[in-house]
């Protein structure tokens, strides 16, 4: 069948049109799957790029990481070690203490036994030198023993033994008693009286230089105590006793002067006196 020649024209026009649309809608395709090909390629490549310098990386990172572990390790051990070093230092350390202790524990001992043994061979020393020096003596040293053995340690306890035994007829051992308590507590308001006793116990024995000496340090040292006037009435008597009547007069005087107030104290200081007139009157008349 022939076709009329614009019919055929419209119909190559078409089919012509058709193969051109295909033939271009292809072309875009392909450069649509070129250009995706290529970004894929592209991506590859960095990829590839960034797996290298990973792979480069990995190996510095390997080894900063067993750098770090080696690191640690050490430190680990370093501490431990340490730690057992210092533990077996303090059990060196306590060994060497109580070996120390147990040293100075003997060393004690034998202080104490050297103690023990210096204050008896001293005893011994002594028993010896009063046994030469006389019966005195051995009642000084004899006090001096039953003092130590008498005397507490509190202070109040002391001062009320001294004055139990110097009521009690035993002024050797008082005077020793008193003597301590004077050692213990130099600041005690009773060191007065107690100095006092000490001349007293002295006085009562016949030791009598002993006696005023005591006596004398009442007024210059305690002037504050209750025993002043006692004690200036004692040293006259004592030194009465030791053949001195000026020196006794003068502390009869002093007595008399100071301690009116007291009137047993003062009557007897003016007996005491008047006395020592009527003893000095008597030469003069034996000799006319």
């Amino acid at each position: 069948m022939h076709l009329p020649l614009r019919a055929l024209i419209a119909v190559l026009s078409l089919l012509a049109s058709g193969c051109w649309t295909s033939a271009q809608h292809g072309q875009i395709i392909d450069d649509r799957l070129q250009a995706l090909e290529a970004d894929d390629k592209d991506h590859q490549k960095a990829l590839d790029g960034q797996e290298r310098k990973l792979a480069e990386q990995l190996p510095r990172i390997d080894a900063k990481l067993q750098e770090m572990t080696a690191a640690l390790e050490k430190l680990n051990r370093a501490t431990h070690r340490t730690g057992a070093d210092v533990e077996t230092r303090l059990d060196d350390l306590q060994e060497k203490m109580q070996a120390l202790g147990g040293q100075i524990a003997e060393a004690r001992h034998r202080v104490e036994e050297l103690q023990a043994a210096q204050a008896t061979a001293s005893q011994e020393t002594d028993r010896k030198l009063a046994a030469a020096l006389g019966p005195q003596a051995i009642a000084e040293i004899s006090a001096k023993e039953k003092a130590h053995k008498l005397a507490p340690a509190d202070r109040d306890g002391l001062y009320d033994v001294a004055i139990k035994q110097y009521k009690g007829g035993d002024p050797d051992v008082a005077r020793e008693l008193f003597l301590e308590f004077l050692r213990r507590y130099p600041a005690d308001p009773r060191d007065g009286d107690a100095q006092y006793f000490v001349g007293d116990g002295f006085f009562q024995t016949g030791r009598l230089k002993q006696a005023a000496l005591a006596f004398g340090k009442v007024p210059d040292q305690y002037p504050k105590s209750d025993k002043v006037c006692d004690a200036r009435l004692k040293l006259g008597l004592t030194l009465l006793g030791l053949k001195m009547p000026e020196d006794a007069r003068a502390a009869f005087e002093e007595t008399l002067h100071r301690c009116a107030a007291k009137l047993p104290l003062a009557k007897q200081a003016k007996q005491k006196l008047a006395e020592l007139a009527r003893a000095t009157r008597k030469p003069k008349h034996a000799a006319r």
